[in-house]
C-alpha cells in the first residue's frame, strides 16, 4: 500500500524556480504589469487576497507604473524546512526600487504553494 505523504513528498521538485516565479510575478503585479489573475494558481486563496487588495490600493494612489522592463531577482536565499516547506528570502529590483521579500512555500497536492509572502 502507497502512503501518500511519503509518495507526494519525494515528488517536490527544488522550490528555487518557483520561489523566484511567484515572486516576480507578484511585484509586477503590484506595480499594475501583470494580471494577479496568474498566481492563483501559485498562491494560497488568503495570499491571492491580499495581493488583490494590495494591487488595487497601489494602482489607486500611485496609479499603473509603465515600467520599460521586468523586475529582476538579484538574490534568493532559500532554507528547506523539511520535504513539505521551505522558505526564502529575496532581493527584486523593481526599477527605481529595490524591494526585499519573505516567502514561505508549501507542498499541496505534489506542488508548491506560497502559503506567506511579504513584500517590501
Amino acid at each position: 500500500m502507497r502512503t501518500v505523504g511519503a509518495a507526494d513528498s519525494a515528488a517536490l521538485p527544488d522550490p528555487t524556480p518557483l520561489c523566484c516565479a511567484v515572486v516576480q510575478a507578484a511585484v509586477e503585479a503590484l506595480r499594475g504589469t501583470r494580471p494577479l489573475a496568474q498566481l492563483a494558481r501559485w498562491v494560497s486563496p488568503e495570499i491571492y487576497e491580499q495581493l488583490a487588495v494590495r494591487s488595487e490600493l497601489t494602482q489607486r494612489v500611485l496609479g499603473r507604473t509603465d515600467a520599460p522592463q521586468r523586475a529582476a531577482i538579484r538574490r534568493i536565499r532559500l532554507c528547506r524546512l523539511g520535504q513539505q516547506a521551505a522558505e526564502a528570502t529575496v532581493v527584486v529590483d523593481d526599477g527605481p526600487r529595490v524591494r526585499a521579500v519573505a516567502v514561505r512555500l508549501e507542498g499541496h497536492r505534489g506542488q508548491w504553494r506560497a502559503t506567506a509572502l511579504e513584500i517590501g
